[in-house]
């Protein structure tokens, strides 16, 4: 009996364990979850006109793409403005092909906007890059040849760079022709890595470009670039830096003092060229002209020439360092036509941002010149008489002979005038007048000839 009981005891034991088993199961209970979504990512410019093509995540913001893209330098001085979602880019980059020249071209060319923090991309920035090349007809502008190129070339510029974690491919699904070139609408996704747990220090120049070197020294440690930026990795601590200015540049400022505390910094260097005068003596119909230049551009004063065939055309040949000069040109009135129109050519292209002026001695020729070395002329015509004039001319002239022509045949003819009445002033002593006499008197009054006067003689204390 015992042992039945005690089976039975058991078996019930079992069968609730069992039960309250199955009560557990079913399903389980949501528990609120945090999603999280991939951010917007625009696919072009706001002008339509340029797809968005490459994007960088991870570590990303703006100056650090400029400080680890190999190869690329700064094109702000000659990249017009462009926005993205009302926003100007942040940093603009170009590297000129083999044979290109910086600007002209041909080159790629990217702009990079700083987008902000997202969860999904962290610290992340797009871009939009193309190839192009400069064409004049007859003023010079760039036109785009290719997008994927360019995109391919900065893909390339990151491929093994130190600051590079990994390189991909994601679909936009833009594709189309922007600027009458197809674009295949997949981009470039670039992650980058933050710099090392030092805060950065960086110094953004304006005004170099065309891959001119210049360099920053902080804290004794100095650093060389072609970039628009030069980064330093420095602990929390204030730090004095020196810039060190390119030959022929101003830099403000020249120098000052740094605190890094929890966070990076930035400073933003000003680089300007300087500002020379000169003079070139030249000959013109056997005299001896002075021409002065002024500006940020250098001319060389052994290449001035001066030509009077046809007009008046000063030559010579000038040089920009920076990104664009400015030239004022100074000729005496007596070297060139009196009231003349100016055009300035530069390269064999006509510059539109002409300026003239005048005094009472010289003109004053103010226009603007590009990075390079170039060839100048300054060409002076005399201005062109209208044909009206020579008809207004011609149609006086005509005229004036006209009403001579009638004055002469028109003149009156003259009248016999009356013979005049003789005025005779008579001094006397006494005068009788048609048998009327009159004493001491002067007569002034007019007589004829036919009138019977008789005078008297005066006495002669009259003539004491």
């Amino acid at each position: 009996m015992t042992y039945l009981l005690r089976t039975i005891t058991i078996l019930v034991l079992l069968y609730a364990l069992a039960w309250m088993g199955f009560a557990r199961i079913g399903p389980a209970e949501r528990t609120p979850t945090q999603t999280v979504t991939t951010p917007s990512v625009p696919i072009q410019t706001d002008d339509g006109l340029d797809p968005v093509n490459l994007i960088f995540t991870g570590y990303a913001p703006s100056w650090w793409i400029a400080a680890n893209i190999a190869g690329w330098s700064d094109s702000a001085y000659c990249s017009g403005p462009k926005t993205l979602n009302d926003h100007e880019y942040n940093y603009t980059l170009e590297h000129p092909d083999l044979n290109g020249i910086p600007c002209y071209g041909p080159r790629d060319h990217v702009r990079v906007w700083d987008m902000g923090y997202s969860p999904v991309f962290g610290e992340w920035s797009i871009g939009s890059a193309h190839h192009e090349r400069t064409v004049c007809n007859p003023n010079c502008h760039h036109v785009v040849d290719s997008w994927d190129r360019a995109e391919a070339d900065v893909r390339a510029s990151f491929l093994g760079g130190s600051a590079t974690l990994s390189v991909s491919n994601y679909s936009l699904a833009n594709p189309g022709y922007y600027q009458g070139v197809f674009n295949d609408g997949n981009a470039t996704m670039i992650q980058l890595k933050p710099p090392p747990t030092q805060y950065p220090v960086v110094f953004n120049e304006n005004g170099l470009g065309n891959q001119t070197s210049w360099s920053v020294t902080l804290n004794g440690t100095t650093l060389t670039s072609q970039r628009p930026d030069i980064v330093f990795e420095e602990p929390n601590g204030t730090y004095l830096f020196t810039m060190n200015a390119p030959l022929g540049f101003n830099v403000s400022p020249s120098q000052g003092t740094l605190t890094i505390d929890g966070r990076g910094t930035s400073e933003n260097i000003r680089i300007r060229t300087l500002w020379i005068t000169s003079t070139a003596t030249v000959d013109s119909s056997g005299r001896t002209v002075s021409i002065e230049f002024t500006g940020n551009a250098t001319v060389l004063t052994s290449s001035v020439l001066l030509s009077t065939d046809g007009g008046t055309t000063v030559s010579f040949s000038a040089t920009e360092i920076g990104p664009i000069g400015v030239l004022n040109v100074t000729i005496p009135k007596s070297a060139v036509p009196s009231g003349p129109s100016a055009l300035v050519y530069v390269d064999g292209v006509r510059g539109n941002d002409v300026k003239i002026q005048d005094d009472e001695d010289n003109y004053y020729l103010y226009f603007l010149l590009p990075y390079g070395t170039h060839s100048v002329q300054l060409q002076f015509a005399r201005p062109p008489t209208l044909y009206w004039n020579y008809i207004a001319g011609g149609a006086l002239a005509s005229g004036i002979l006209m009403v001579l022509f009638l004055a002469f045949r028109l003149k009156p003819r003259r009248r016999a005038r009356p013979t005049p009445t003789p005025v005779r002033r008579t001094l006397a002593s006494s005068i009788t007048l048609n048998n009327r006499s009159f004493l001491n008197w002067i007569l002034f009054t007019p007589w004829h000839p036919q009138d019977n006067l008789e005078l008297g003689v005066l006495p002669e204390a009259f003539y004491s």
